[in-house]
């Protein structure tokens, strides 16, 4: 399989922003709408959250589509931002950022998961099992990309 290059992989980071944008911003209009009609999210706290998380995302895929779209109509800014995310050094740094910021959330949310036995069981529950999904992710993700790339 032949890889892609630098500025294919801008260009499917640039349109995964914009189908994230566009998701985002469709949730959030069909929340707007249904609001009251279907007796969903009765609670103000869940409806603001909800809304909050909708627009946040929308913002973030459209801010990621239109940085890209406009670093790929730079070639001087391209080129630069190709050698600085292929240097083996940076590479490196942001593996190992990535790893202990992995490690430290589950830590805190296995840590998490027991002080909330003091409040909800069902948040309780929730915590262990998102910790078992994302071990369980973080193993299969090491697996393939060990048999890809090793």
């Amino acid at each position: 399989m032949k890889p892609l290059t630098y500025t294919a992989r801008k260009r499917f980071t640039m349109y995964l922003g914009l189908i994230e944008g566009i998701v985002a911003l469709c949730i959030l209009l069909a929340g707007t709408v249904c609001h009251g009609t279907l007796g969903l999210m009765q609670s103000g706290a869940t409806f603001s959250s909800f809304m909050g998380i909708s627009a946040g995302m929308t913002g973030a895929g459209f801010g990621i589509f239109f940085q890209t779209r406009r670093l790929l109509h730079d070639p001087k800014r391209l080129q630069a931002c190709e050698i600085r995310d292929m240097d083996e050094r940076n590479q490196y740094i942001a593996s190992q950022s990535a790893n202990l910021a992995f490690w430290t959330s589950m830590v805190l949310t296995y840590i998490a998961s027991f002080f909330s036995l003091f409040f909800s069981t069902a948040l309780y529950m929730f915590l262990c099992i998102q910790l078992l999904v994302m071990l369980a992710l973080y193993l299969i993700f090491a697996r393939v990309i060990g048999r890809l790339f090793c």
